[in-house]
């Protein structure tokens, strides 16, 4: 057997006994520590490594919970009555109750919070503790409420239930959980905004640029939200709603040439582009293409607050996110150029070859790559002119007048409207990148990846709460938000309920 005495140790190294409020609120957590050292020096020699560490998270979370358990009690003994609580209404809660509880599902497992209730018969009860501890109206802890937003941001709800029980022992329903997940998702925009005005961000070279990516990505519908909400459908069991994500990141320029594009592997791997870092993603589906490709021009703000860095975007030729840029850029006086991604390109006219040269796609690739060069040197409108002459030549063919051309129609399209923003040839000399592999990458990790699930369903609102978290989750910003999150819910949810001389006197806001 094991026992454990805890001591107060003064400055000049003297010893005294606890107060008799410490010794009792301490004594269950001794008495854990104790058995877990006895077992320590006893009976964990006959376990292998593996059945040790299963005992040792058991009883050390056990041991946590007691030590979050005794803090709670002694907050509850040192509490002292307050004169003149008055809420916010201008109200006097005269009457007192002591010991009034409440129970807090933490990390560590279920504890119960004992504190002093401020009554009035004309409003609910004022707890001048719960304020000062941020202590949710929900059982919840801010700590659980960090450990949903994480785990809501990686997987469904049945896995975040799954794991967060495994993590902590407290069971959350799946209502629950969805309605932490609305909470956690309300100010995160608020966040983002305040970030904009007030952050002062780490200055960054001037000749680096800024850029911005955007694209949409559909996902799908519970059918009563469906454009054809009501009608059979069953031909069509996906109908999706597509999301606008758009990301922001800093590159050092990285000069290339249009034979490093269209080259073998090894040139390529010796003239690297430009590498995004600092990366940023916001994603919505009930937002609209030209409000967050506002948010985007937000964050290049951010960034760079006296725009005197370089700004670029690139797309893949939605005319509702090149007219949302252009009037972005004009309403702040901002010139930023515009680039079609190449990759999208290459799709086109790889489709246009692969009808020029159907059955022989070694002849499709070598003429594909011929004119994807011509556009990587700026030569979009000549290359359009050359599909449209070939397409003519081969429907006036009687040989090849069984050739379906149509995607050859559309490459010429896609190349005459987005023309202007295909002077590649300018962009990689200047070391810019031409391609959105950033954001490519953001729809597949912020979007796929968590609504892609088998068989998953959404409503708007649900889908833009899990966007809105897993955004916070992938920018690396969790802990920055929930440290917001703290400050707004004791604002909105403690101090609101209170009149400014109570909030200043008890020192709620501390």
């Amino acid at each position: 057997m094991f026992s454990v005495t805890i001591r107060q140790v003064r400055d000049d190294g003297s010893e005294a006994p606890l107060e008799e409020e410490l010794a009792a609120a301490l004594a269950a957590p001794a008495e854990q520590f104790a058995g877990l050292a006895a077992w320590t020096a006893d009976e964990a020699g006959y376990l292998d490594h593996g059945e040790r560490e299963k005992v040792i998270g058991k009883e050390g979370r056990e041991l946590q919970r007691l030590l979050l358990q005794a803090s709670f009690d002694i907050d509850a003994a040192r509490e002292e009555r307050a004169a003149g609580v008055t809420s916010a209404a201008g109200i006097r809660h005269g009457s007192v109750e002591r010991g009034c509880g409440r129970g807090v599902a933490s990390v560590f497992g279920p504890v119960r919070a004992t504190r002093i209730a401020y009554r009035n018969r004309r409003e609910p009860n004022l707890y001048p503790a719960d304020a000062r501890h941020v202590l949710p109206d929900d059982p919840y802890s801010l700590g659980m409420r960090a450990l949903a937003a994480f785990h809501l941001a990686g997987g469904g709800f049945g896995q975040a239930q799954e794991v967060i029980e495994a993590r902590t022992g407290v069971k959350i329903g799946r209502a629950q959980l969805a309605g932490l997940a609305e909470d956690l998702a309300g100010w995160t925009d608020d966040f983002y905004a305040g970030r904009s005005r007030d952050a002062e961000e780490e200055e960054q070279p001037a000749s680096d640029v800024i850029m911005m990516q955007a694209d949409g990505k559909g996902i799908a519908m519970r059918p009563e939200h469906r454009r054809n909400a009501g009608k059979d459908d069953g031909a069509r069991p996906g109908v999706k709603k597509m999301a606008e994500i758009v990301a922001v990141a800093d590159f050092a320029p990285a000069a290339r040439e249009p034979e490093d594009i269209a080259a073998p592997p090894a040139r390529r791997k010796a003239h690297p582009g430009p590498r995004a870092r600092d990366k940023w993603v916001s994603a919505s589906v009930t937002e609209s293409i030209e409000d967050m490709i506002a948010a985007a021009f937000d964050e290049a703000d951010r960034r760079d607050p006296e725009r005197v860095r370089q700004r670029v975007f690139l797309v893949d030729g939605n005319r509702q996110q090149l007219a949302a840029i252009a009037s972005q850029a004009e309403q702040r006086g901002l010139k930023v150029p515009v680039l079609i991604d190449y990759i999208h390109v290459s799709g086109y006219i790889g489709k246009a070859s692969a009808c020029l040269h159907p059955g022989d796609p070694a002849a499709a690739g070598q003429w594909a790559d011929g004119q994807l060069l011509r556009v990587l040197h700026g030569r979009a409108k000549a290359v359009a002119a050359t599909l449209a002459s070939v397409a003519r030549k081969a429907r006036a063919n009687p040989r090849k007048r069984h050739l379906d051309l149509a995607d050859i129609d559309r490459a010429v399209t896609y190349l005459e409207n987005n023309r202007q923003h295909m002077k590649y040839d300018k962009a990689l000399e200047k070391g810019w990148p031409i391609a959105t592999g950033m954001i490519e990458g953001a729809c597949r990790f912020v979007i796929e990846d968590r609504f892609g699930i088998t068989g998953a369903r959404w409503s708007p609102d649900g889908a833009e709460v899990i966007l809105k978290i897993r955004a916070v989750v992938v920018n690396g910003d969790l802990d920055n938000y929930m440290t917001y999150y703290k400050e707004r819910y004791r604002e909105v949810h403690h101090l609101a309920r209170y009149d400014e001389d109570t909030i200043e006197r008890l020192n709620l806001a501390a």
